[in-house]
């Protein structure tokens, strides 16, 4: 069955207490955490320069890429 969602999903897995914190915050301020992720995701287009150099100080280290399901290769049973 196709999805109803006019727009792909985004998945991203946040440490539980950076996303508690922050979820706290944005209810506190009666916002919600899908809207501010579209919000920095439009600044971002809008101001790439500025808004880039503000979150320079809290980015976190790239994590090692462990390997995934890879499309190409074929599924083998048995």
């Amino acid at each position: 069955m196709p999805s109803k969602h006019g727009e792909p999903a985004l998945t991203v897995r946040a440490p539980v207490g950076l996303k508690r914190d922050a979820t706290m915050e944005l209810s506190g301020r009666g916002l919600e955490m899908r809207a501010f992720v579209v919000a920095c995701l439009t600044v971002l287009t809008k101001d790439p320069e500025q808004f880039l150099e503000v979150l320079k100080p809290h980015w976190p280290e790239k994590k090692p890429y462990l390997g995934g399901r890879s499309v190409s290769k074929p599924r083998v049973d048995g």
